[in-house]
Order: structure tokens, then C-alpha cells, then sequence
């Protein structure tokens, strides 16, 4: 396993200057540039994107329920002085409703605040592979003054000037400021 450190650009423009400056220490085979996707963009899973639901939607289906079944009780027993059939129409009527209102407040729920998991922006990523350890530093200052908005330290395998194993929905260890 190689030691990593990439730097996110806004631009190509951007990150093709940084590699010019790196590229005065180390050889131009241990720098990768590359595009990273948006989260939720990756084409991870089988049906495309890479999250099996939406994080701000953890507690929606809870509200949904207990208000679908709150408002259809009370429908259905204000529909009884109607007859069943009022009774019943009020009650799927109501509890439609309910359900609607109470998915929607639970999706703006601010009580509830899910631990979200640091997931890495969308940008242009200069990584570059650190052959010598005393290489690292300087490498870390030249993405800090190129402008990098993130810069990251990783493990992982370097083969032919590319990072073949980068996980785009991995947290990215991000170095200290």
C-alpha cells in the first residue's frame, strides 16, 4: 500500500496548476488528476447512486403512520353518526392525509438531528502518491497554497500513475490544519 495525500479543486484549471507546482519535486507518475461525482452520485449500488435511501428521511415513515392512524380514528368515529359508509370514506380520506402531513413533518423534524457521515464534495482530486516520506510535507504545503479546499491523507494502491482503489464514499481522513 502507497501513502496518498490529494488535494479537491474547484477546477481542472486549478488543480493542473497545483500538479505544475508538485510536479518540480516529484515525478510526474505519482500524480493522479480525476473528477469525483457529487455525493449520492457514484453508481455504486446495482440501481444506480450510492445510498439505499436519503439520511434526512430516517424518521419520516414513523410520523407517517402514527398520524395516518390518529387521523383516520378520528374520522372514522366522527364518519359513524353518517353510517359505515361515510364512516369508512372519512376514515381513508383522513388517514391519506395524515399520512401525507405526517411524513412531511417528520422529514422537517429538527429535534431529530441523524449523525450524518463526513462525505467527501464533489471536485477536481490531485492526488499524489509519496515515495519519500520527506516528500509529504512540502506536498501538503504546495496543495494549501495552490488553494485545495480539502486536503486528505490515505492508504492505497498506486499502479501506472493512477489511485486504482479510491472509494468515493469513503470518509476522507482529512489532514490537520
Amino acid at each position: 500500500m502507497d501513502r496518498i495525500i490529494a488535494g479537491r479543486f474547484p477546477t481542472m484549471i486549478e488543480a493542473e496548476a497545483a500538479a505544475s507546482l508538485i510536479t518540480r519535486h516529484i515525478d510526474r507518475s505519482n500524480l493522479c488528476l480525476f473528477h469525483n461525482n457529487p455525493p449520492g452520485q457514484h453508481g455504486v449500488l446495482l440501481m444506480g447512486g450510492d445510498e439505499t435511501a436519503d439520511p434526512g428521511a430516517e424518521h419520516a415513515a414513523g410520523y407517517a403512520a402514527g398520524s395516518a392512524l390518529a387521523a383516520g380514528l378520528t374520522a372514522g368515529a366522527i364518519g359513524l353518526i353518517g353510517g359505515p359508509v361515510t364512516a369508512l370514506a372519512a376514515a381513508g380520506v383522513a388517514a391519506y392525509a395524515g399520512s401525507l402531513v405526517g411524513a412531511e413533518s417528520g422529514l422537517g423534524d429538527k429535534r431529530v438531528s441523524p449523525k450524518l457521515p463526513n462525505r467527501r464534495p464533489a471536485g477536481i482530486i490531485l492526488a499524489v502518491r509519496i515515495a519519500v516520506a520527506a516528500q509529504e510535507k512540502r506536498v501538503i504545503a504546495d496543495l494549501r497554497s495552490s488553494g485545495a479546499m480539502d486536503i486528505e491523507e490515505a492508504t492505497g494502491e498506486w499502479r501506472e500513475g493512477d489511485w486504482v482503489d479510491f472509494n468515493p464514499v469513503q470518509e476522507p481522513q482529512l489532514v490537520a490544519a
